[in-house]
């Protein structure tokens, strides 16, 4: 039950409406009775249908208080690139908008506005939709905390990515990885770390990351049990992308078993299984250093870009070494499932939305095999 009392204030009367919300007492005051009385119906019909009467109150949340509850409460389920970037995002696109206001005023026009002021700025889309499922999580948050009654972001129209937006992964053939390589070899491992990461297809936290006793050569095949990024100037370790990422890429090509063989013998710490696989370099001399971590930005401004300009190919990411890796082992013809496994996609939809105009479309085989298969079946 909500009650109406009448209270005396230095500015005059006041007449509060008091209600009790689970374990707590709420309030709120009016300088006239009868939108006290209003006050205290609408109170009565939310506890009656067992809504949250906390938007009802003045002093309830900001989001910036929610989003700081949030992050808190995720922060130990996430890894810490994926906490970090979560909390730029919010920093530098969320709170500037909306941190300051009480979580149960914001509405769906309001976020709606906001998402097409993001465009304007010149923001790609998928970054507008990173910012909207942030302050959708923050809003769901709240939503379960019984502090507001719908979720704001609940039918808000994002931009769509169009074709000249969408990200288009770029490939090199098996000769164009031979020619950037051996235009790094006088850089070395440049060439190899090239030729490693084009036949492996290993993301760039795995390739800084990956240890002297991953790469089993006896076995034939590298394990990808741990990561490395730079997260606010520090290096920190952590685990592949997700469970299928922690796997086995197999080393299909003998040319770079011969030459990992060779740099696993001349690798100061190969008796060390703990030990970083690839060296950093030194700063200012570029020396090649066994104790610092691969900077995989580093290299590719220093030696992959110029690499790449020296024989004549466009500018790409080291990142594209592992779409690289996927083209080549879909010409060789192995099966998408398998492809999926060795690059550590979540499924194989991933793969196939990346990749599947790679597939190849000669289907004399099938067309083979189904003709016999029918042939066979009409004529038992």
């Amino acid at each position: 039950m909500a009650h109406v009392r009448e209270v005396e204030r230095k500015t005059g009367i006041a007449y509060e409406v008091r209600w009790r919300s689970g374990s707590a007492f709420k309030q709120r005051s009016f300088k006239v009775k009868r939108e006290a009385e209003r006050f205290a119906l609408k109170v009565e019909n939310d506890l009656a249908d067992g809504t949250s009467t906390e938007p009802l109150v003045k002093n309830s949340k900001t989001l910036g208080d929610v989003v700081a509850a949030s992050l808190a409460a995720s922060k130990p389920a996430l890894k810490p690139l994926s906490y970090r970037s979560s909390e730029s995002v919010y920093r530098n696109h969320v709170l500037p908008e909306f941190g300051h206001r009480r979580i149960s005023t914001i509405t769906r026009a309001e976020v709606q506005t906001w998402i097409v002021a993001l465009s304007g700025k010149g923001l790609a889309p998928a970054t507008v939709h990173h910012c909207y499922v942030g302050l959708r999580k923050a809003f769901k948050f709240a939503a379960d905390d019984r502090l507001i009654t719908y979720n704001p972001c609940d039918g808000v129209r994002l931009p769509k990515a169009h074709t000249a937006d969408a990200f288009a992964p770029a490939f090199l053939t098996a000769a164009d990885v031979e020619r950037v390589s051996a235009a790094m070899d006088a850089s070395a491992p440049g060439g190899l770390l090239v030729r490693f990461a084009a036949f492996t297809g290993l993301r760039a936290g795995e390739l800084m990351g990956l240890r002297v006793g991953d790469v089993d050569l006896a076995a034939g095949h590298i394990r990808v049990r741990q990561t490395l990024h730079k997260i606010a100037g520090e290096w920190v370790v952590g685990t592949p992308k997700s469970r299928r990422s922690t796997r086995d890429v197999p080393l299909m090509h003998s040319g770079l078993i011969a030459e990992l063989r060779k740099y696993k013998m001349m690798h100061p710490h190969s008796g060390d299984s703990a030990a970083l696989f690839w060296p950093g370099r030194a700063v200012g001399t570029h020396a090649v250093d066994f104790l610092r971590v691969l900077d995989v930005g580093s290299f590719r401004r220093n030696y992959f870009r110029p690499a790449l300009r020296a024989v004549g190919l466009p500018e790409m990411r080291v990142h594209d070494l592992r779409h690289t890796a996927a083209s080549l082992w879909l010409a060789a013809g192995f099966k998408p499932y398998e492809v999926s496994r060795w690059l550590g996609h979540a499924s194989v939809t991933t793969t196939d939305s990346i990749y599947a105009h790679l597939y190849p479309s000669d289907y004399t085989e099938h067309v083979t095999r189904f003709d016999a298969y029918v042939r066979d079946s009409t004529s038992a």
